[in-house]
């Protein structure tokens, strides 16, 4: 039986009297890029959030590669080995492409808390940091623009270096929200194609609204629908189920496959 990667069961979270999350239960396979859809107001954004330890579920538990880091913040799930990319890009604008890349790779390498042991940390890292920033240029096509600010970059590739920060530290466990949006279909397609290189033996769970997106890349998907999970399947299952099509593609029963 293959090893799970994320596993949540019945998690739950409240804000005052209104339940956004009813009952999560969700498996993620070790290896596996696992997709999550729904229509707006399903509590995607909200379940991610827990998982990334931004906010902290009312009821339930969720371990990764089985610990429990249901009480766990962002930070020690970084250091766990799982990271988070945004829907808004989360560079730094003002700094180059290159050194975006070279602060992820030093904040991943540790050395201390203190600012002066985080400077003789990088002092000591530094051929290493540069070598791990330059192979992703590389990898993510943006070479050609290591020296430039970011904030100069075209959308796709801002989207692209927010790839590359979160796996600038190794991480093996990858929330990726949206990956695609405001992005045109040939954008799309390479960001998914990046995505794939890039991830080829991590664990990847993503929101997603292109289901051309969803459909190329999931090896299963996950519908959210009013705060609970109500299918799970290979994108073909997912595809053909009558009540995912009535929830989220607002096909009614009976309706033709799309």
């Amino acid at each position: 039986m293959t090893a799970l990667a994320l596993q949540l069961r019945g998690i739950e979270k409240r804000f005052g009297a209104t339940r956004v999350l009813r009952g999560v239960d969700l498996d993620v396979r070790e290896g596996e890029r696992h997709a999550l859809i729904g229509p707006n107001g399903a509590g995607k954004s909200t379940l991610f959030s827990l998982i990334a330890g931004e906010r902290r579920a009312s009821v339930g538990r969720i371990t990764l590669r089985g610990a429990d880091v249901t009480r766990l913040a962002s930070a020690a799930l970084a250091r766990r080995g799982l990271a988070r990319s945004f829907q808004a890009t989360s560079v730094f604008a003002n700094l180059s492409t290159r050194d975006n890349l070279r602060c992820a790779v030093l904040a991943s390498l540790g050395g201390g808390t203190g600012l002066a042991a985080r400077w003789f940390g990088a002092t000591r890292a530094s051929k290493r940091v540069d070598a791990r920033a330059t192979e992703l240029l590389d990898a993510l096509d943006l070479a050609h623009a290591a020296n430039h600010a970011a904030a100069t970059l075209s959308y796709a590739q801002q989207r692209a270096l927010d790839l590359g920060l979160a796996l600038a530290g190794g991480a093996h466990t990858l929330l990726l929200d949206e990956p695609t949006a405001g992005m045109n279909r040939a954008e799309a397609a390479r960001a998914i194609d990046l995505i794939r290189t890039m991830t080829a033996g991590k664990t990847v769970l993503l929101i997603e609204h292109d289901m051309d997106a969803v459909f190329g890349l999931a090896d299963r998907v996950s519908v959210l629908a009013q705060g609970r999970v109500i299918a799970t399947g290979t994108p073909e299952a997912i595809r053909a189920d009558v009540a995912v099509r009535e929830a989220y593609f607002g096909a009614p029963a009976g309706a033709a496959d799309a």
